[in-house]
This record gives structure tokens, sequence and C-alpha cells, in this order.
């Protein structure tokens, strides 16, 4: 493709035979265009030699730079990489009914439920997510919720080559605040909460929701989903320039639950989704799983799919992997679930205290090199709302696992809880602590295929070493 096509409304240009692009320059090859983008422990014109010798045949910069090579220089590189990458791409998200879904929590579980109902309604559907990339039922890996406009853009590219339809797309509010998805148009847009979260790299809450509430500029669509129990939901319902569509459960709302049921077995419930009644019945478990549930639900009724496809398609959903996932071993329940914030931890623990018949036992830690002003938060809910916790390591990346967990201690106020460094022991130390109608509730990493220690990832996941536990007769 030529040059002038893929910066087509980006900027001038010289006209180049472009093969690829490239803003990492282990990704250079013959003909690549570089970007080169700025971050906080790096800068990408630093490497524009590097990028040279591998082949690349222009850069794109924000800088004034004096190599021998043609450059473009931009107000951004990064926007101008998300539109670059569009281009490239023969602009794939115009070809397709796209709906992204941003939140503190819920983005993974909303995706799934939605996915089901489109499917069930006989649409081919993608998804793109913290889980991974689907297209249709095959499973690609990728490392980011929402990934790079390059693998984004491809991802669609592929998508619409595979007869994909519909997208449903985590939208994170990391790839909101570096422009990722800048020039894409959203069919509909959706809000799940916001709670505290990402404060290493936001600069405070406010920094945090002004990302989220870009995706409900103009810019990216004209139709929104929004939970209206949330004060920020409130907010967005209020000053929204398009079509607001509203759920909640505490709030008037055009989507709406009535007769919740909540068991351990899953969940049952009436809901109005704007004048018309489904009933909802899910293998899926806890309150917050409503709300996602009308989220879903409102956006497929939006689309034009009907209350009995929505019905059967929340009903076909036997689980969403790494969210609230229930191991039965003899007369303990073990639940897994990726709860890594302080407001995930009491949503989920809420939610089993709702069945619980005997102790919750928590085994739970945080993330090292992320938000650090959540963990005393996370030590006290955990603490308070459960009988016992195991204090223990999630993925401690670069930082001493010991530091975190005092961390986590300081905002500990009770006396019921033991520190395990290591969680595999941690897990073993819960498990055999458990009798009988006890659940142990293991937080924090979820569907994760590694733990990260010392910048190493080795793999490791919470269920397969339950397995393990119980193929061994480990769990009495």
């Amino acid at each position: 493709m030529k040059l002038s096509q893929i910066l087509q409304n980006v900027t001038p240009y010289e006209d180049l035979e472009i093969t690829s692009l490239a803003f990492d320059t282990a990704e250079v090859r013959d003909g690549t265009l570089f970007f080169c983008l700025s971050g906080r422990k790096y800068d990408g014109h630093d490497y524009i030699e590097i990028a040279k010798s591998k082949g690349a045949v222009c850069v794109v910069v924000e800088q004034n730079i004096n190599v021998n090579m043609p450059f473009i220089k931009v107000c951004n590189t990064r926007k101008a990489l998300a539109r670059a990458s569009q281009n490239f791409y023969n602009n794939p998200s115009t070809k397709l009914t796209m709906i992204g879904i941003t939140g503190t929590n819920g983005k993974t579980s909303t995706s799934y439920m939605l996915k089901s109902i489109l499917e069930k309604a006989g649409h081919k559907t993608g998804m793109i997510g913290t889980n991974g990339i689907y297209i249709g039922s095959d499973r690609y890996e990728t490392k980011l919720t929402t990934p790079d406009p390059i693998e984004y853009n491809s991802t669609l590219a592929l998508m619409v080559e595979n007869g994909v339809r519909y997208v449903v797309s985590e939208v994170s509010a990391h790839s909101l605040a570096l422009n990722k998805v800048d020039g894409i148009r959203y069919d509909v847009v959706c809000f799940t909460n916001f709670t505290r979260d990402h404060l290493d790299f936001f600069t405070d809450m406010q920094d945090y929701k002004k990302a989220k509430l870009k995706l409900f500029s103009p810019d990216f669509s004209s139709v929104c989903v929004v939970n209206v129990d949330d004060p920020v939901g409130r907010e967005i319902a209020d000053t929204y320039s398009g079509k607001a569509v509203t759920y909640g459960i505490d709030n008037p709302a055009d989507v709406f639950a009535l007769e919740e049921e909540f068991g351990e077995d899953g969940l049952k419930f009436v809901m109005n989704v704007m004048d018309d009644i489904a009933y909802i019945k899910s293998n899926l478990c806890g309150r917050f799983n409503v709300y996602n549930v009308m989220c879903a639900s409102a956006v497929a009724y939006i689309l034009g799919v009907s209350i009995k496809d929505v019905e059967n398609g929340i009903r076909n959903i036997k689980r969403v992997d790494g969210r609230f996932n229930i191991v039965s071993a003899k007369d303990t329940s073990i639940i897994i679930d990726f709860a890594h914030t302080d407001d995930g931890l009491k949503n989920a623990i809420s939610s089993i205290r709702e069945f619980a018949k005997g102790r919750i036992i928590t085994v739970f830690g945080c993330g090292g090199d992320r938000d650090k002003t959540k963990r005393p938060l996370m030590g006290e809910v955990a603490t308070e709302l459960s009988d016992f916790c195991i204090i223990t390591s999630d993925n401690p990346r670069s930082e001493n696992p010991l530091e975190i967990i005092n961390d986590i201690k300081k905002g500990i106020k009770k006396d019921n809880y033991e520190v395990y460094l290591k969680r595999k022991e941690a897990i073993r130390y819960a498990l055999s602590l458990a009798k009988k109608d006890d659940i142990v509730f293991i937080a924090g990493k979820g569907a994760e295929q590694y733990q990260e220690i010392g910048g190493i990832k080795y793999a490791y996941n919470d269920e397969k070493y339950i397995m393990q536990l119980i193929e061994e007769d480990v769990i009495v």
C-alpha cells in the first residue's frame, strides 16, 4: 500500500511503498513505516537509527530530528498511529457492527454475555478483551485488554475476512488515554461502573475518570448504554449528546431487574427491557452479574435482537473463564475470580455471603508495579467481609512480595488473617482449613496462565493447581 493511502487525513506525505507498520524495533522489517512513540520509560525517537538499520523506510516523529531518511512530523504520534493503522488495514471497523465496553469491573463478563446473545440470534461475532481475541469459536492470545492500534485493526481485518458481523470489544482506560482507538466509530458504547484502580498510571481518580468518559464523546458513538446506579453512569446519562439507554436496580432506568434470586447454582430474575419482559436464568452467580446481564441485554435489544434470543443467549453461558468459577471438592466449594480491586472483592465476597452456609476463607494478594493506593483498601475489605483470610502473592513483578503484603496489612483492622508468601502454599493452607459447607474464595488472577515474579513469567493457573490438588487427593 502507498504511504499516501496509509496517512490519508493524517499529514502531508512523501509517496513510498510501505509493507508494514511498527512502533517497536523488534517488529521492523524492509519497508516498515516506524512510529516514534513517547512513553514514561522510553522515547521512540531514540530508536530511529535501529529502525533504519532493520529496514524502516520512513519514520513518524513529534520532534525535530536530524536523520538521513524520510520522516514525517506530527503533533501526536499515537493519534497518527491509530489513524494510519485503520487506513493500512482498509478501515475494517466500518465494515463491522462495533460495540465498545468500558468500566472498572464487568467488561469481560458483559462481553461474553453479549457475544453469546448475538450468536444465539444467528450472528457470527468477534470479541476482543482481557481473556483474548475470539473470531467465532477460535481463540487467539493477546497481551492487553485493548491491543495496540496495529494489532487491533489487523484483528478487525481478519474478522472481516472470516465473515464476522458483530465485534464486542473491551475498551480500557489506558487505551483511551493513549489514543489507541482514536478514529474507531462504535455503533454502541457501554459503561459498567467506576471504582478505584490504575492509579499507578493515572494521576488521580479524576484523571482516570476523564479517560473513561472519552469513549462517550460524539467522536466515538451516538448511542450509549450506561449503569445509572453508578454516579459516573448517571453523569454520562445526563450529559450524553446522543441517545442514552440506562440500566439499574436502585434507580429509575430503561432496563431494570425484579425478583432477583441468588444461589451457588446461579441466578434468576425478571428483567424489564424498555417494557419488554425477559425471564433470566443463568449459571453465573452474584448480584454484580445482574448488572452485566442488563448491560449486555440492553445493547442486544438496541441492535434488534429479540427478547427470546436474549434469554437463550444468557442461559447458554456456562461460565466466563476466571470470573466467579466454582470448583466443587467433596464438602467444600472453591471459587476463583479475577477480583483485583477493593470494589471487586466487596462485590464477590458479598455475593458469596448470599448463599454461603459455612465460613468464607479468602486468599488474595495485590499486583506489583501497579496501583499501591488500593492495597490497604483491599486488605480492609477482605478481612471485614471474610471469616478468615490468607494474604499471599499475586503478580509481584519487580516488587518485593513482602513489601506488597505490608502495604495490604496497613488497612487491616481485624486479627483474622495469616500471611503465606507463596501462592501455592497459601491455597493449600486455605483448603486445609476448610470444613463442611465452607467456601474458599481465591481472588486476583482469574484465568491468568502465569505468575510474574522478579520480571519473569512462570507458568501457573489457580484452577489448574486446584485440580492438581484434587487429583492428588490433597483436599479432604
